[in-house]
């Protein structure tokens, strides 16, 4: 154990000495402080190299929103984006971004009769009639928000079209979000 410790002192005594003579020579110091600056410089370019990597994969992942507008709650529908086939009816929902449910005080329409049946009530529902693409519009005084429908014929929808779709809501008061969203693959 003395031996032990006798070895650690003598490493340390030597340790310190080393440092010392370095110290006191001129061009050591020089050449250990450049040593330094390239190993602190190496470290903030990797440094600035990881951030930007972040942002660049952390931009991607984010969702686009719109401003919030005059201070007053903008509206959705939900869906914002929907396929349907012939015949097939669908209702939608009217909220605000404060969280309000409004669809029964909204009056709603749709762009084409020829493509979609609107039945007004509680929940409107819409019917698709034939092929084409309609917009639903719900208006409550002077704001109002649409929703796109394409109708499809046939009795599935076509590989990658779109069956319901939410868009997202800037200026939401809720917390959380949608954190994950997964596509349903159809069997």
């Amino acid at each position: 154990m003395k031996l032990l410790i006798c070895l650690c002192s003598a490493i340390w005594l030597f340790t310190g000495l080393r440092s010392e003579l370095l110290a006191q020579s001129p061009g050591a110091s020089t050449s250990q402080a450049s040593a330094e600056d390239s190993a602190a410089a190496k470290a903030a370019a990797r440094k600035k190299r990881f951030e930007e990597e972040k942002q660049r994969l952390e931009g991607r992942e984010r969702v686009e929103t719109a401003p919030c507008t005059d201070g007053k709650p903008t509206l959705y529908i939900t869906p914002a984006e929907a396929g349907m086939l012939i015949g097939e009816s669908r209702g939608f929902t009217l909220f605000d971004t404060d969280g309000h449910k409004l669809t029964a005080a909204a009056e709603w329409s749709v762009s084409s009769s020829y493509n979609a049946e609107l039945t007004p009530g509680a929940e409107p529902t819409v019917t698709a009639k034939n092929e084409g693409t309609f917009k639903v519009t719900a208006r409550i005084d002077t704001r109002t928000a649409e929703a796109t429908v394409k109708v499809y014929p046939g009795d599935k929808l076509p590989i990658g079209a779109v069956r319901w779709k939410v868009a997202p809501i800037p200026c939401s008061k809720q917390p959380g979000g949608i954190s994950k969203a997964v596509a349903a693959v159809p069997h």
